[in-house]
């Protein structure tokens, strides 16, 4: 607890024991990596989380904001970060000037803030510190927090995988979202989750992906991430294989495949990637996968004179017939 703000927090927590706490569900994670990208991952039972808890800015920071969220905090947030100011704070500032936004105060406000220098800062005011279990946790480039949790071991996990992870920024984000479901995560169950990545690179490049109410969102927000992830993989092999490198556009190719969730677009780029690689048999099978998933779409595609090669071998034929398609210009 910042020293400025005890004495409200006194007060909010004598408030808080004369009245019923919300009940909170909110777990979320901000960090920020070493090559200036920055994000934030969040689930929590309540609808479309994405809307207003999560904030982040390339080279400079990212914010969460929940219990009951003060969505100026964001802006503001990160406003001061890019000002250089250190998260612990721009964190006082925030609570400080906090305005009694929808008509609460800073002992109902959660929040987590991280800069682009791996320096972060947390509060857990006494209304969300009431509801158990609540709390917070950081250490270099990123911080954990939430409220309505199982137990301790939430953040424990979520701090322990985002530590130990691979891969880009958005997937160790996601493995700490996924740890603190499997450790228990909300008390009361799940509707939405998000993840946000603003990336040094910027463009298609960021990421802001939200399932606004679902049964198991956190898996849904997976499942985006790894066919965002798809997508990327795909350019990169339609890339590589328009420079000559068939080996590397194969690779990418494979990645691709395996991210997507049987997405039909990914199979359809597979097919005619296949077709391009001279790889027929390839080709054949991506068009049987992409038929299934998507036979109005496959029932055009499989006219393309890019299959004109494959017109008389018997498995195409059969793949025709079984989408009901029509000889060109017949």
């Amino acid at each position: 607890m910042l020293p400025r703000l005890r004495h409200a927090a006194v007060v909010a927590a004598l408030v808080c024991a004369l009245c019923c706490a919300p009940a909170g569900a909110t777990y979320s994670i901000v960090a920020c990596d070493a090559a200036g990208d920055c994000g934030a991952a969040v689930a929590t039972h309540n609808l479309a989380v994405g809307a207003s808890v999560i904030y982040a800015q390339a080279k400079v920071g990212a914010v969460a904001t929940q219990f009951e969220t003060n969505p100026q905090y964001g802006p503001k947030g990160l406003a001061l970060l890019a000002r250089g100011v250190a998260p612990a704070d721009a964190l006082q500032r925030l609570l400080e000037e906090d305005g009694g936004f929808d008509g609460g105060d800073i002992g109902e406000r959660q929040v987590g803030l991280v800069d682009a220098r791996g320096r972060a800062a947390t509060h857990t005011g006494a209304a969300a510190q009431a509801s158990a279990w609540a709390g917070a946790r950081s250490g270099e480039g990123f911080a954990v927090q939430g409220n309505g949790l199982a137990s301790a071991e939430v953040l424990e996990a979520m701090a322990e995988a985002y530590r130990g992870g691979r891969g880009d920024l958005s997937e160790r984000l996601m493995a700490a979202l996924r740890a603190g479901q499997r450790a228990g995560g909300q008390r009361i169950g799940a509707m939405s989750a998000a993840l946000r990545v603003a990336t040094v690179a910027g463009g298609f490049q960021d990421i802001d992906l939200r399932v606004d109410a679902a049964a198991d969102p956190v898996a849904d927000l997976a499942r985006l991430d790894d066919q965002f992830h798809a997508h990327q993989a795909m350019l990169g092999a339609e890339r590589a294989a328009r420079s000559g490198d068939a080996a590397a556009a194969r690779a990418q190719r494979n990645e691709a495949l395996r991210l997507s969730h049987q997405w039909d677009r990914i199979w359809r780029r597979a097919a005619r990637l296949a077709m391009q690689l001279g790889e027929d048999e390839r080709a054949l099978e991506y068009l049987g996968v992409f038929a299934s998933a998507n036979p109005v779409w496959a029932r055009e595609e499989v006219d393309d004179a890019l299959y004109a090669r494959l017109r008389q071998r018997p498995q195409f034929v059969r793949l025709r017939e079984g989408l009901g398609a029509q000889e060109p210009g017949g």
